[in-house]
């Protein structure tokens, strides 16, 4: 979108700011009606009132009328979710508070700020609640203090930080006190409440995104975004930097059909959201690519499917075309598969369902009967656990030196995502010391010696050449430093959680210049997905996962993702089956969603999935939705959009994680983040020696010896680095660390 006719914050008038200022109830009252509810729910407009009402009233001031307590912040939480970006998991995070820790921690924020003004320390102090991170907790504070505080909205960052352009967002504290600096200017200026910026502000970028109805504008006239360029105004170079997300002109929503409906897990919602004219997607496709990261799901979140530019339309078709009655019996007999495996995880234990193996084991000759049947598991399951790979004193010893060297350089800050902070820290001395550590790397070198390389099946061996993969040399991969905001060792027994993601990616998948390059998904695409090898390294290595510069994007080829010591994940352990899935699924739409009233809704619902009730749409019609794909995010699976895969029951917490244990799982299974308990984070994916992922190590090698941040993260934290950071790590330590495989796996020996 165009910002020429945005007002500066910086000269806006007094008498135009009380012009928009008037027009955001309108505002309110339009996009609220655009929004469907659920009965008995409360609108947009409702917990609007409350939000600048009720609550300032009650909650504001020397002396409050009353103390804001965990109903009251659920009640504020429940309007930033409506207001702007929704996160399924928030709600249930913030509700497993303490009630009186909660009252006694919003006291104790709002008393620190009357007396100091430190905006900082009082965010701080809120975010020792679950769920609460630096955006939320300005909420709170911002009813609390509304005459000086503002609410960490996007749009109020946009238009007072960013000049009106939709920059990306990390959500931290450095973020909002710029933010929080900018506000208290124009309030001196113009003699306002910083309660009334961030209502102009939404008026202002939703006018220039052309959410409002033209009559709704304010007195300037509505603000028109200047023409969208044709794809033949667009060069493909243009198109492989930064790719269109949504299509050029949507279709009307009330004749959308069915087919681009989300699928519903209340039957009867879904059934109720056929009658009225479905609301506008909820996306942020005007959101910069890139502004999503690994552990920020905040950004991209989808209720409804998204139509993408026309072009994936036509990848679609072509798919389809000449393979239509293959893949329609092959999508049938993933649905079966995939409901017998689902119903048998759900009457397993995390224990029985996700592999472990001692690391012991591994190196003994005479596991090998044990290591058999741990192999068979870790290839159906995709994810798997090596028990002991680092002693627990030495992995204790490591989260001391995380601790130390955090403490001994204050000046790295990092990104809050309500369950994780995220330090853009590469060269810690635990950091490295992991990387180096000879288990670490024969651990990793076990692992990866369950991915094959080309084989007469293999979908890439009568295509071009495979480029040599040494899965028995483990290469360096330096990603960030990563610690939960709540750091006991266990984990929970169950997971309430209805999105999650997969890394790598998420619109490449069906892309001929992504992960067709490589002919990965081949099988699934020509209807037999039985025959999708989900090891077959060769049908990997040279796939292009990242055509957009996403956030969460990897250059290097990963055969697995790593973490030393976690807890805090859930995955859907069905690597094959549940890919094969997610990626028909945009194929294919429910015949029907009316059912016999007579039914129960478990009857219903079972109805919805049946294998019976959805067919494959022809070639000639297949939109350009990719369920929970969008150019330069993750890949999100979601119970709407995917709802064969019954998250509910499918999502298995890992078991609990002793101090030295090796996480490890596919980089194409489903996972999701879940409350917090685990140590700190060190990321240890296990990456094997390629002719890429040597260039990669080489430019990796260079920001090590230098400080600077690792190459796929140039964009993030400060430009320097760590070059001047206390306690840095050289190569002699990386020596004494893991010696010469240690050395060699940083390229840094030959």
């Amino acid at each position: 979108m165009g910002n020429q006719l945005l007002p500066s914050a910086d000269k806006i008038s007094a008498e135009d700011f009380a012009a928009y200022l008037a027009k955001y109830e309108d505002c309110i009252v339009a996009i609220s009606a655009s929004r469907a509810s659920k009965p008995g729910d409360k609108t947009l407009a409702e917990l609007d009132k409350y939000r600048y009402g009720d609550a300032i009233a009650n909650f504001s001031g020397d002396k409050p009328r009353k103390q804001m307590e965990l109903d009251d912040v659920k009640t504020l939480v429940n309007w930033k979710l409506r207001y702007g970006k929704f996160r399924p998991t928030l709600m249930k995070l913030v509700s497993s508070n303490e009630p009186d820790f909660v009252t006694q921690t919003v006291k104790e924020a709002s008393e620190s700020y009357r007396g100091k003004a430190d905006v900082g320390a009082a965010l701080g102090i809120l975010t020792k609640l679950k769920g609460i991170g630096p955006a939320t907790a300005s909420l709170l504070l911002s009813v609390l203090h509304p005459e000086r505080v503002i609410f960490f909205a996007d749009e109020a960052f946009y238009w007072l930080c960013c000049s009106g352009q939709k920059e990306s967002i990390k959500y931290n504290a450095k973020e909002y006190q710029t933010l929080s600096d900018r506000a208290g200017e124009l309030c001196k200026r113009l003699k306002i409440k910083a309660v009334d910026v961030e209502r102009v502000a939404f008026v202002i970028m939703r006018q220039q995104d052309g959410d409002l109805p033209t009559e709704k504008v304010t007195k300037r006239g509505r603000v028109s975004p200047p023409p969208k360029a044709t794809d033949k105004q667009t060069n493909k170079k243009q198109l492989r930097a930064k790719r269109k997300a949504t299509s050029d002109e949507e279709e009307p929503e009330a004749t959308r059909p069915i087919h681009q409906l989300a699928a519903f897990p209340d039957i009867d919602a879904y059934i109720m959201l056929l009658s009225p004219p479905l609301s506008p997607c909820e996306s942020n496709m005007d959101s910069q690519p890139g502004a999503a990261t690994k552990f920020n799901m905040e950004a991209f979140s989808q209720r409804e499917p998204i139509l993408l530019q026309p072009r994936f339309a036509e990848i679609k078709n072509k798919i389809v075309s000449g393979n239509a009655d293959a893949i329609a019996a092959s999508w049938t007999r993933l649905l079966r598969e995939l409901k017998r495996e689902i119903n048998l995880i759900s009457t397993l234990s995390a224990t029985e369902i996700i592999p472990s193996i001692d690391f012991e084991d591994i190196c003994k000759s005479s596991s090998g009967g044990y290591r058999e049947e741990f192999s068979t598991k870790l290839r159906h399951r995709g994810v798997a656990i090596i028990r002991g790979v680092i002693p627990k004193d030495t992995a204790l010893a490591l989260k001391q030196d995380v601790d130390e060297y955090l403490s001994a350089n204050s000046q790295t800050s990092g990104s809050g995502y309500d369950q994780h902070q995220i330090y853009e820290l590469f060269w810690s001395p635990a950091q490295v010391q992991a990387r180096a550590h000879p288990n670490i790397l024969a651990a990793q070198k076990f692992a990866m010696s369950h991915w094959c390389t080309a084989s007469p099946r293999s979908p890439s061996s009568t295509s071009v050449p495979v480029p040599v993969v040494a899965a028995s040399t483990p290469v360096t991969y330096a990603d960030r430093l990563i610690i939960p905001m709540h750091d006991p060792w266990t984990q929970h027994a169950t997971v309430a959680c209805s999105t999650a993601q997969i890394d790598n990616g998420s619109v490449e998948r069906w892309e001929a210049d992504g992960y067709g390059r490589a002919r990965t998904y081949s099988y699934i695409f020509e209807g037999w997905w039985e025959g999708h090898d989900p090891w077959d390294a060769s049908a990997r290595v040279l796939a292009s996962p990242d055509l957009y510069g996403g956030a969460g994007r990897c250059s290097a080829f990963r055969m697995f993702q790593g973490w030393l010591s976690l807890g805090g994940l859930a995955v859907v352990p069905l690597v094959k089956h549940a890919a094969a899935y997610f990626l028909l699924r945009p194929f294919f739409s429910p015949r029907t969603a009316i059912y016999n009233e007579t039914l129960t809704a478990t009857a219903k619902w079972e109805a919805f999935l049946s294998e019976t009730n959805w067919t494959l749409i022809p070639p000639e019609k297949q939109d350009s939705i990719l369920h929970g794909a969008l150019p330069s995010y993750l890949q999100e699976i979601n119970n709407l959009l995917h709802p064969h895969l019954r998250l509910g029951e499918s999502l298995v917490s890992i078991p609990t994680l002793e101090p030295g244990d090796y996480l490890i799982w596919h980089p194409d299974l489903i996972h999701a983040d879940v409350p917090g308990d685990g140590a700190t984070m060190i990321c240890l994916p296990a990456c094997p020696l390629t002719q890429s992922n040597a260039l990669y190590v080489a430019q990796q090698r260079k920001a090590f010896l230098l400080g600077n941040p690792a190459p796929d993260f140039t964009g993030g934290g400060s430009s320097q680095g760590e070059s001047y950071h206390i306690g840095r790590p050289g190569v002699q330590d990386v020596s004494e660390a893991g010696g010469e495989d240690g050395l060699r796996a940083m390229g840094l020996y030959p």
